[in-house]
């Protein structure tokens, strides 16, 4: 068997998660509606199906949903720079020692938001906040 792409890993994620949380037999969040809808090009419906675990009577009612409303305008979110500082994180001119290890993050929201950072290892707890923070807003 082979891996998923990314996009649909993460999507599969994202349902594993609400599922495990729900209360009761919630419907299922707009977001992640969106986010099967953003995949509908790049997968068939019956794959989505199988690897998010939809009926798809529903999906197919999504879809077509999609389809009739206008599309709205593509909104390319604004680059906001942060001060490492702020965030009690070392700046470019206070690196981190060169022998510490560095890990990669790269979060993305449904909406399709990403949230980058490098970071020494010693920093985790700082950067978990801070993405904890950003997948909440």
């Amino acid at each position: 068997m082979s891996a998923l792409p990314d996009d649909l890993s993460r999507t599969r994620a994202l349902f594993e998660h609400w599922r495990a949380t729900r209360s009761g037999r919630e419907k299922i969040p707009e977001e992640l509606w969106q986010a099967v809808i953003a995949l509908r090009d790049r997968y068939p419906a019956s794959q989505l199906c199988r690897e998010l675990h939809l009926s798809a009577g529903a999906l197919r009612a999504r879809l077509r949903e999609a389809e009739t409303q206008p599309a709205a305008a593509t909104v390319t979110p604004e680059f906001v720079p942060l001060r490492l500082e702020s965030l009690g994180l070392p700046s470019a001119d206070r690196p981190a020692k060169s022998t510490e290890a560095l890990i990669r993050l790269v979060w993305e929201r449904a909406d399709g938001t990403r949230l980058r950072l490098l970071l020494p290892v010693s920093l985790w707890a700082r950067a978990e906040s801070l993405c904890q923070a950003f997948l909440h807003s």
